[in-house]
């Protein structure tokens, strides 16, 4: 188990230097509104923190995973808008 969870680690560290590098790549002005493809390389990043998050040790009432899963679904009502996911995010960070 514990050689399982390093080499997802392993993994995900390697998809999220990739994911937070394009998205810098991206970046057009400081300040500017993120284009979709940056908020899909943003999601990414934040997919990756979850994935470090889930295999902690202190998941339980982790305020840290409480912050990506804020972050994730804030990020996801850009791409599903219907769904009022913001509205969740909003329920889990407060």
């Amino acid at each position: 188990m514990k050689l399982a969870k390093q080499n997802i680690l392993k993994l995900t560290e390697e998809a999220h230097k990739i994911a937070e590098e394009t998205y810098r790549e991206l970046q057009v002005n400081e300040g500017s509104k993120p284009t979709l493809e940056q908020r899909q390389f943003l999601l990414t990043d934040m997919a990756c923190h979850l994935i470090q998050d889930a295999l902690s040790d202190n998941i339980m009432n982790s305020q840290s995973l409480k912050n990506r899963l804020y972050a994730i679904l804030s990020i996801s009502d850009d791409f599903l808008p219907d769904k009022k996911l913001k509205e969740y995010a909003d329920k889990i960070i407060s």
